[in-house]
C-alpha cells in the first residue's frame, strides 16, 4: 500500500504543476481501498505524509476499508487480526 501511495502522490504532483513547477489549483484526492490484512512497510510514510500535507498543494487521502473501527459510528470489530489492529492504529 505504501508503494502505491508513493506512486500516486508523485504522479499527482507531476500532473498538477504548471511549466514553472508551481502547483495549479486542483482538488487533490487519493482513495485507498483495502481490507487491512496485508503487510505494510512503513519506512517511507513520514516523507509521504510531509508531501501530502504541503501547504501549497495538499492532498486528501481517503481510506476505505472493510470492518475498520470507527468511533464516530460506534463500530468496533472484535477478535481482529494483529496485522489489521496495527494498520488501523497506524493509519489514523
Amino acid at each position: 500500500m505504501v508503494s502505491a501511495l508513493a506512486v500516486a502522490v508523485q504522479l499527482m504532483d507531476t500532473a498538477t504543476q504548471n511549466k514553472a513547477g508551481k502547483p495549479l489549483k486542483y482538488d487533490r484526492r487519493i482513495i485507498i481501498v483495502t481490507d487491512g490484512r496485508g503487510e505494510m512497510d512503513d519506512g517511507d510514510l513520514d516523507d509521504i505524509a510531509m508531501k501530502i500535507q504541503e501547504v501549497e498543494a495538499p492532498i486528501d487521502v481517503v481510506l476505505l476499508g472493510v470492518d475498520f473501527d470507527d468511533p464516530d459510528y460506534g463500530y468496533k470489530e472484535e477478535d481482529k487480526d494483529v496485522t489489521k489492529v496495527w494498520l488501523c492504529h497506524y493509519l489514523r
